[in-house]
């Protein structure tokens, strides 16, 4: 018989030992057999050097809201965060917290340079503060702002962040928009090896058009009664078995720079404006998209990497008008009947590694109304390598969740053309 000290001595090393668990994706109907697995977010042991220092957990964070952005002092240039999940600045070293409203009492401006003493703790002119004492009056203020540049496929290249003091501006992600057909072609962002510490229990808020979309009610284009009353208009027929609210089967609002791919809270704030998004089918969205998305954040984390993503949409998705035929969908149209906000008919994620010039694209099919013929005959760009790829927990062939896969990037550019410049050496898997 094992004594009672064994059996607590075995569970705790067990437990000690366990570097993964499985995870529900949040908003979604969870397939029981096949949840995602990420790397179980515990407190890592802190090194001396850290611990000399100051440490700012992300995840489950002493940060208080409305959250401060964290600035690299001086710069436009986003504290960076460990491959654990921490904001770590070190002895007597400064970080710079600002507001683009107002730090809240006992502090005062909208941006502060502290000093670090240690822990929590920053120093601040000649008074100590801790962590949870540095917030804004109401959460930063983030923008898209236009470049000045054009960009492949798109009208103008825009840059989504944050109005820094003076001429500064923190850029958080860069999205080449077509203003002539209000469609992004692509949003282009970072993941770093911190990427699945990303910061939890952040507000979902509502999209906001941020001064595109020539005026438009974006919001009211996307409810479900008005997206059925336009494609109805467009098919020339009552659409409603194309439709099924409590199976997910309507158009959502589908980022594109994903809400977890970004590390601080104010920065997913920032992923809700209309040009991060395009009209997906909900069960897609939902389902393999969100496959995709995770399972890309765990695999840039757990192999500690850097890469750039390209997150887009191609064509245009059609369903058979009240005579047969494949008509286009659109949630808007123009005084001269051109459509708008395009629903589109793929969307992919192109992963480029820049150290080794590996990449990867993953695409899905953005129509759960489609036979698998129809699928191979016209949504099939390139030679599918999806069976290399292992770090993807997805129903791939699972046309309700949206039929996906993976190509060589090189193969998928000969078909979409709009992606910019970049060098691709091999593979990623």
């Amino acid at each position: 018989m094992w004594s009672p000290a064994l059996i607590t001595l075995s569970v705790l090393l067990l437990l000690a030992s366990s570097q993964a668990r499985l995870l529900p994706i949040h908003n979604e109907q969870l397939w029981e057999a096949d949840m995602i697995e990420v790397p179980q977010m515990l407190e890592p042991t802190l090194p001396a050097n850290r611990a000399a220092g100051c440490s700012i957990k992300i995840r489950s964070t002493e940060m208080k809201n409305p959250q401060p952005l964290l600035i690299k002092p001086g710069t436009t240039e986003f504290f960076p965060f460990s491959a654990e999940g921490y904001v770590d600045v070190e002895h007597d070293k400064t970080i710079e917290f600002h507001c683009t409203s107002s730090l809240d009492s006992p502090l005062s401006g909208k941006s502060v340079t502290a000093k670090c003493v240690g822990g929590t703790t920053f120093k601040v002119g000649d008074k100590e503060h801790d962590i949870s004492a540095i917030k804004c009056t109401s959460w930063p203020a983030f923008v898209g702002k236009k470049s000045g540049s054009s960009c492949n496929g798109g009208t103008t290249l825009i840059k989504v962040g944050f109005e820094l003091s003076g001429s500064r501006f923190a850029t958080q992600y860069e999205v080449c928009f077509n203003e002539d057909e209000e469609v992004t072609r692509y949003v282009h962002h970072t993941l770093d090896s911190g990427s699945n510490y990303y910061a939890t229990g952040v507000d979902r808020i509502n999209f906001a058009p941020g001064g595109y979309f020539a005026g438009k009610n974006v919001d009211k284009l996307y409810t479900q009664a008005v997206q059925k009353e336009t494609i109805d208009k467009a098919l020339g027929t009552d659409s409603a078995k194309y439709f099924d609210s409590p199976k997910n089967v309507f158009l959502a609002r589908g980022h594109m720079g994903a809400k977890a791919d970004f590390v601080y809270a104010p920065e997913q704030r920032a992923t809700f404006l209309f040009i991060n998004a395009a009209p997906q089918w909900q069960t897609f969205n939902a389902g393999n998209w969100a496959r995709v998305e995770d399972g890309v954040r765990a695999w840039v984390t757990k192999n500690k990497k850097h890469v750039d993503c390209w997150t887009g949409v191609w064509g245009v998705t059609t369903l058979p008008n009240k005579d047969g035929k494949q008509t286009s969908l659109y949630l808007a149209y123009d005084h001269n009947g051109n459509g708008l906000i395009p629903v589109p008919k793929l969307y992919f994620r192109v992963v480029i590694e820049p150290t080794s010039k590996k990449g990867i694209v993953f695409i899905g099919v953005n129509n759960p109304h489609l036979s698998l013929d129809e699928i191979k005959r016209d949504y099939i760009l390139c030679e599918d390598v999806s069976d290399k790829i292992n770090y993807i927990s997805w129903k791939r062939t699972d046309l309700l969740a949206g039929y996906s896969y993976a190509c060589e990037v090189s193969e998928f550019r000969k078909k979409v053309t709009h992606l910019p410049a970049f060098s691709v050496s091999g593979l990623l898997v």
